[in-house]
């Protein structure tokens, strides 16, 4: 039935189109002369042809599995030992790392089985990739199941093991076992106590010579660092040192701490040795703790002008409700500022509405600046509320690791995604961009992809929470361990509306300001759009604060006059400046309206200010012909006119006057 050939699973051929005729065999010779089947025995002289079983279609497979029975799972313990080949270099390596016979033959079992579990591992990837639907966790736990079954083994007539190993028959131990003897080759099976009695003569000056060698940044590994210390142990007259015992001496962890952090940096150290603090978070609730935090978007998208008309710089802030790993809150923006910040975490407070007891966020400088602290100390509730940022790669920080599940889970399976993590080391994290440039007539533009991601947003939250069985949506609605307070319209204006340092000037054209590095231009129009002329006559030359949502930049602003007791009071709302085209020839009818418009603003303001002045003299007497004919009278009499002659002057002057 099933065959091993060529250390592979086959069938045989005649199965397919004469026992189960599941194909004719007309069929199946043209399959195979297209490479739909990989036929890897031809059949003649009494031998039959055998097909590789993996090459099979899988309704073809299934057909004969219903008939058979799982080739994996009848023959899955030979299968591996069948995969089991020799490791001489292994055995060389044991042989010199004064081990004793026992572990010496323990070792040399485990890299043999871990080599073997490396290739099904491979396997494992590849047919997942051809098959979304196959469980890789099912297959990764009976792998572990056969490793562990090998301890079992014994040879005939003989309590001697086979593969005396002692590999961990834990899945996920068993994987991370691998990865540390994949990273770390045969030395990383020694345990730290092994092979140690050579590692006492380690001190002092050969101390610090080996662990300041180990420590450069190049990275030498145990076997260049045991051949340097020999030629320095010749010059300083030091004891011989096996490799194994200084692979040894490095692994404790007094040194390993050095080394972890001198070869490997700050983020592996705190990884590896960091104090993980334990938070009890038996009595969390929706919304009590909310969470932010911002990256670069790893999806490609359309742009002209781009490398192949390709670009890769969305940014997105998202916001989490850490209880129910809900995105409550996000914002597609090509810069990370605190404006981006403003509407994720407007958006996020609509959405929950209710003001959280504890919000944290990352060290970004655009968190600390003085407006977006003043918008923490509003958001949290006002008994008891907290917010502080988390430090770098700190365990507390559950956002990061939610951050980095959305990604993985939802936003890199896109086939646009590029994938590229500043952390990324394996082939299957690095994008194929061979197959991205072939299918870059398909990539949308950035607007488009607003759209895609909001849908990300609510698959991630309609997607089953890890620790509960229902959605994240569904667990953002358990009920609140005690209320918190709720947040209305009005205190949602309130919250997230700043208001500038400094006032600034309202001049004849407007009143400028300069928010999160860009130049805004306002000015003040009536209930017609018509710019407000009763409010430049009082106010023009005034000094403004402004208040603004960061979001409605492109709407209004409101302004505020400072009082003599401190206080500020509004005034009114002002809109971006309204302006128009100064060429002539350019201009549309809307243009030639607004132009006009304005130029009667201008016409209108002067009239009346002339009516003003007019009125002015009217009530004071005080005019121009006032001033010609008190000069001509104090130079006609030399200034030497008496004084009741002078009021008697004035007053024919008066009844002069009046009767022009």
């Amino acid at each position: 039935m099933y065959q091993y050939y060529q250390n592979t699973i086959a069938i045989e051929a005649r199965i397919l189109y004469d026992d189960l005729a599941v194909i004719t065999e007309s069929n199946y010779k043209q399959m195979c002369y297209k490479g739909r089947i990989d036929k890897i025995r031809t059949g003649g002289n009494g031998r039959s042809a055998l097909i590789k079983w993996e090459s099979l279609d899988e309704d073809i497979k299934a057909k004969v599995v219903e008939m058979y029975g799982d080739p994996y799972a009848q023959d899955s313990l030979r299968t591996f030992i069948s995969k089991l080949e020799p490791e001489e270099s292994a055995a060389d390596f044991y042989k010199n790392a004064n081990l004793t016979e026992e572990r010496e033959r323990q070792h040399y079992a485990e890299a043999k089985i871990l080599n073997a579990y490396g290739k099904l591992l491979v396997e494992i990837a590849q047919k997942k990739r051809r098959n979304p639907g196959f469980k890789v966790t099912d297959a990764k736990r009976k792998l572990s199941k056969i490793v562990n079954e090998l301890k079992m083994m014994r040879y005939a007539n003989s309590d001697v093991q086979r593969y005396p190993h002692r590999l961990p028959s834990n899945p996920r131990s068993l994987e991370r076992k691998y990865e540390e003897y994949k990273s770390g080759s045969y030395q990383a099976l020694i345990h730290g106590n092994e092979g140690n009695d050579n590692s006492k003569k380690i001190k002092d000056a050969i101390a610090d010579w080996l662990l300041a060698t180990y420590c450069l940044p190049n990275k030498p590994n145990t076997t260049i660092l045991h051949r340097e210390y020999h030629k320095e142990a010749s010059k300083q007259g030091w004891p011989s040192l096996t490799e194994a015992a200084i692979y040894t001496w490095l692994q404790k962890t007094e040194q390993r701490k050095v080394w972890v952090l001198a070869r490997h940096g700050k983020d592996e150290y705190i990884r590896q040795f960091g104090h993980k603090i334990s938070r009890d978070r038996s009595d969390w609730f929706p919304f009590c703790y909310l969470a932010i935090d911002g990256s670069k978007l790893d999806w490609i998208h359309y742009k002209e002008g781009g490398p192949y008309s390709m670009g890769a710089d969305i940014k997105i802030n998202l916001v989490f409700d850490v209880f129910s790993e809900k995105i409550i809150g996000w914002d597609f923006t090509d810069t990370e500022d605190h404006q981006s910040h403003f509407r994720t975490w407007k958006m996020a407070i609509q959405e929950c509405g209710v003001k959280p007891t504890l919000i944290t966020y990352d060290n970004q400088s655009g968190h600390k600046m003085e407006t977006m602290q003043a918008l923490y100390d509003r958001l949290v509730t006002p008994e008891g509320g907290r917010h502080y940022p988390h430090r770098a790669n700190e365990h507390g920080s559950p956002v990061e690791q939610l951050f980095a599940r959305f990604q993985k889970q939802v936003l890199n399976t896109m086939w646009f995604s590029d994938k590229q993590a500043i952390t990324v080391r394996t082939a299957d994290s690095r994008p194929n961009m061979d197959f991205v440039r072939r299918f870059a007539h398909k990539l949308k533009p950035v607007e488009a992809l607003r759209e895609d991601f909001a849908y990300c947003v609510e698959k991630w939250n309609s997607m089953p929470h890890p620790k509960h069985e229902a959605s994240r949506n569904y667990v953002a609605t358990y009920p609140q361990t005690y209320k918190l307070d709720t947040v209305n319209e009005i205190e949602m204006m309130e919250l997230f509306w700043v208001t500038t340092k400094k006032p600034s000037t309202y001049e004849r054209d407007g009143i400028r300001a300069t928010i999160a590095k860009r130049d805004y231009h306002f000015e003040v129009y009536d209930i017609d759009g018509r710019v407000d002329i009763d409010f430049r006559d009082r106010y023009t030359g005034s000094k403004f604060f402004i208040q603004y949502d960061p979001d409605q930049l492109d709407n209004y602003v409101r302004l505020y006059v400072r009082l003599p007791n401190g206080m500020r009071k509004f005034v009114t709302n002002a809109e971006p400046v309204k302006v128009i085209k100064s060429i002539p020839a350019l201009m549309d009818e809307h243009d030639k309206g607004r132009m006009h418009k304005m130029t009667a603003v201008r016409d209108e303001e002067l009239k009346r200010v002339e009516a003003r002045l007019e009125a002015l003299h009217h009530r004071t007497n005080i005019t121009e012909e006032k001033m010609v004919e008190d000069q001509e009278l104090e130079l006609k009499f030399k200034g030497k006119i008496p004084k009741e002659a002078r009021s008697l002057v004035e007053a024919s002057a008066g009844s002069w006057t009046s009767k022009l």
